[in-house]
């Protein structure tokens, strides 16, 4: 009986370690689920974007934009690896190989507001922000 119970403390122990040198994160799952958000000149003028991203408890999500620019829609999906560091959100995009990195204030249960500290991409607004809305 001993023995059993020193191997599920060795057990609990190891898991604890394991997700904490994951870089697991308090706030982690807040994130996990279907996002949709949209803004307009707020990246690049004359560019309204409007996406839809899944997050994943693995860390993996994706991400699918529709763009419209002088009357032309685009759509682009991406795909990366997302986690929260001292703070920070990262988001690493497997196309371009670059990672944006955000502060973010959890506004309640169903939205995420993100202020860009950098970015893979250049950027017309240094102040580049926005809202994510949870999918019901």
């Amino acid at each position: 009986m001993k023995k059993a119970l020193v191997g599920v403390i060795l057990l609990a122990v190891v898991t604890v370690s394991f997700t904490v040198a994951k870089g697991s994160h308090k706030d982690d799952k807040k994130f996990i689920g279907s996002w949709v958000g949209s803004e307009k000149d707020n990246q690049m003028e004359g560019v309204t974007k409007h996406w839809v991203q899944t997050r994943y408890n693995d860390g993996t999500f994706i991400l699918m934009f529709t763009t419209v620019e002088d009357c032309e829609v685009g759509h682009l999906v991406e795909k990366g690896k997302w986690h929260i560091k001292d703070g920070l959100f990262y988001e690493y995009h497997e196309v371009s190989g670059k990672t944006d990195v955000y502060s973010y204030e959890i506004l309640d249960n169903n939205r995420i507001k993100f202020k860009v500290k950098q970015m893979g991409i250049e950027l017309n607004n240094d102040a580049y922000e926005f809202i994510d809305t949870r999918l019901e």
